[in-house]
């Protein structure tokens, strides 16, 4: 491949299977990005058949059966440093043991005590350290590149652009931000990344229609403009990385995404109660049988999310919920990505 794929996904069950599932085709040069949140650095507790797991332990137990020994990023600045120093050194020891190849991110905002089990983690694998950083950040970089903590060859520059419309919409008036890059060529690898996707969906009416993917497109401009580096690619596997709003009670629109060419399908659905309401596992076939009816699917043989989505379609397979159906999502999502870019 000529470009690698970050994908960035949030430590949870539904991206984990998805990453378990992925083909050999789809990992080729793809090195997903989790960024663990607070909510999601659980253990698991005993029971008569098995001993207790602790936390960062099971952290290293579910990326072994997710990704195996194949690089990553983990990003666990959002955990909160202890007495005994960052959680992030205990996770690295255990991934160590288990031989994951755990490659720890950071961004410039970092606690001390996150940059410091950062600094412990590449200094003892040696496997560099991924920098996460905004578009100000990389307007910037000639002021903090100087000053960064680790050589630029060990480094993967991650531009984290989040929501991309309204950078979509400066144009040509981005390039001099890309080409401004302090250390340029120097970094070990510059991926851009971001998203459209609304969050959540809120305001969207319910039915099935199609949504460029304006991130794809913004990179796909980027690489015609002979950068002075080679620019990656890398997107939100997951709707946002953002919380989910307050307020929002049960029975909330049922909604998925399927991944296409240039665009995602949005199955937008309707409530699960009150006055037109219809039942979720309704609502998930009914998506099913959209997205296999679409003229402009694209479904790949060696993606398992794609079997399973013809086989709710044919009724042969229960629609099961919504974090199978996110699992399904991001399945697809990098299967496509991985296939759709060289």
């Amino acid at each position: 491949m000529v470009y690698r794929y970050v994908p960035i996904l949030r430590f949870k069950a539904g991206e984990r299977t998805a990453l378990e599932k992925v083909s050999a085709a789809g990992r080729k040069d793809v090195v997903p990005l989790l960024v663990l949140a607070p909510d999601q650095y659980v253990g698991k507790k005993a029971t008569k058949a098995a001993a207790a797991v602790p936390s960062p332990a099971y952290v290293a137990q579910q990326m072994s059966y997710s990704w195996g020994p194949q690089p990553f990023y983990l990003d666990a600045a959002a955990l909160p440093a202890t007495a005994g120093g960052h959680p992030l050194a205990m996770i690295a020891a255990y991934a160590r043991a288990a031989h994951l190849a755990l490659i720890p991110a950071t961004t410039l905002g970092a606690s001390p005590q996150y940059h410091a089990a950062v600094a412990q983690t590449v200094s003892t694998d040696g496997r560099g350290v991924a920098l996460r950083i905004d578009l100000s950040e990389l307007a910037q970089s000639a002021s903090w590149v100087p000053g960064w903590s680790f050589p630029l060859n060990q480094t993967d520059l991650i531009i984290d652009l989040g929501e991309v419309s309204a950078v979509v919409a400066l144009g040509a008036a981005l390039d001099p931000t890309f080409f401004g890059l302090a250390g340029a060529a120097n970094w070990r690898s510059v991926t851009v990344a971001g998203t459209n996707m609304p969050a959540n969906f809120q305001g969207v009416a319910a039915g099935l229609y199609p949504l460029p993917r304006a991130e794809l497109a913004l990179w796909q401009r980027l690489t015609t403009i002979s950068l002075p580096y080679r620019l990656d690619f890398g997107d939100y596997g997951t709707v946002s990385l953002a919380p989910a709003p307050s307020g929002i009670a049960w029975g909330f629109p049922i909604t998925v995404k399927y991944t296409l060419g240039t665009s995602y399908l949005i199955c937008r659905g309707v409530r699960t109660t009150g006055a037109g309401g219809v039942d979720m596992h309704v609502q998930l076939l009914g998506h099913a049988q959209g997205i296999t009816a679409h003229a402009g699917r694209g479904a790949l043989a060696h993606c398992w999310a794609d079997g399973v989505i013809d086989a709710i379609s044919a009724a042969t397979v229960k629609p099961g919920g919504l974090q199978q159906w996110v699992g399904y999502s991001v399945n697809r999502h990098i299967e496509n990505t991985r296939a759709a870019i060289p």
